[in-house]
C-alpha cells in the first residue's frame, strides 16, 4: 500500500473511531434507525392494509432506472446500476468460497477495526434470502447478523410461512463487517460489499428477497432514503418478488402500529413466490 493511501485510510478510520466513541455501541438501540411511517388507517377487515404509498409520492420518487409500472399500476423498481445483473455474474465457487473472500476482504475501511466477518447464514437453494442490517456486536462467522431476541423473532416470521430459517433461507447482512456504534453503513461500504451481496444472490438463486430496514432497502433500490416509500409495497428486484419491511427491532419496538402491517405484507410476498 501506497504511503499516501496509507494516511487516507489511517484518516478514514479515526473518523470511525471517533463515530464509535462519541455514539457507544448503544446495545439497546434500534437495529436500523428510520423514520416509521403512518400507521395504516384500520380497514373492516382482520388486519389493516398495508401501508400505502404517500400522496407526495404519487409521481413516483427519482429512482435509478425505474421500469414502466405495471397495468396494476405498481411501480417496479430495477437493481441499481452499481450492481450487476445476476445472469451476468459467474458464480465462483459457492457461499463458503464466497465467505473466505469476505474474510480476506480490505475494499473498505471497516477491516481496520473489524474482529470477524459475517458473511451470512443458510443454504444454496433457500426459499427466501433475507437481507439485515449490519452485524450484531457479538455475531460471528456462522451465527446470523442479527441480535439474538431479533433473529428469534425473524424465525418466528419465517416459520409462519412454512419455512425453516436455517433450511430455506439464506440470511445475509447487507455489510459484512460491523459498523462503529452500529451506525448504518456508509455508501462507499455498502458498495464495497455490493459485490459480495450480488454473489450470494447468484449462489443461492431464491425464490424471493426481503430487506429489513432501511440500509438493506439501499442495497436494492440505491438509495436507503427510499425505505419509506417502499416499505410494505410489492415489487420485483432481479426477476424475483422482493419485499422491504421494518426491522425485527422496530416491530417488537412498535407492535400495535406494525405487526399486523408486516404479517399482511409477509403473506403477499409469500403468495408472489
Amino acid at each position: 500500500m501506497e504511503k499516501i493511501e496509507a494516511f487516507v485510510e489511517y484518516g478514514r478510520v479515526l473518523q470511525d473511531l471517533e463515530d464509535w466513541l462519541s455514539q457507544g455501541y448503544r446495545t439497546h438501540r434500534k437495529a436500523d434507525s428510520v423514520i416509521l411511517p403512518e400507521p395504516p388507517v384500520e380497514s373492516s377487515g382482520e388486519h389493516p392494509p398495508i401501508n400505502a404509498l404517500p400522496q407526495t409520492m404519487a409521481q413516483k420518487p427519482p429512482m435509478a432506472n425505474r421500469v414502466p409500472p405495471s397495468s396494476t399500476e405498481r411501480s417496479v423498481p430495477s437493481a441499481p446500476t452499481s450492481f450487476s445483473s445476476p445472469a451476468m455474474i459467474q458464480e465462483e465457487g459457492g457461499l463458503q468460497d464466497i465467505a473466505g473472500e469476505v474474510a480476506a476482504c480490505r475494499d473498505c475501511t471497516l477491516y481496520l477495526i473489524r474482529q470477524r466477518t459475517v458473511p451470512g447464514v443458510g443454504v444454496k437453494g433457500a426459499t427466501l434470502m433475507v437481507i439485515t442490517p449490519p452485524p450484531a456486536p457479538r455475531a460471528g462467522e456462522t451465527d446470523s447478523p442479527l441480535p439474538p431476541s431479533e433473529d428469534e423473532y425473524l424465525g418466528k416470521w419465517l416459520k409462519a410461512l412454512g419455512l425453516e430459517p436455517r433450511k430455506d433461507a439464506f440470511i445475509t447482512p447487507v455489510v459484512k463487517c460491523r459498523t462503529p456504534g452500529n451506525r448504518p453503513p456508509r455508501p462507499e461500504e455498502a458498495g464495497a460489499c455490493s459485490s459480495y451481496l450480488m454473489r450470494q444472490f447468484a449462489a443461492v438463486r431464491p425464490k424471493a428477497v426481503l430487506a429489513l430496514g432501511s440500509s438493506a432497502c439501499g442495497a436494492l433500490c440505491g438509495n436507503p432514503a427510499q425505505f419509506p416509500h417502499l416499505v410494505g409495497r410489492d415489487w420485483e428486484w432481479n426477476g424475483v418478488p422482493a419485499m422491504v419491511l421494518w426491522t425485527p427491532a422496530e416491530v417488537l419496538a412498535h407492535p400495535t402500529r406494525l405487526r399486523a402491517p408486516v404479517w399482511e405484507a409477509l403473506q403477499r410476498l409469500k403468495a408472489a413466490w
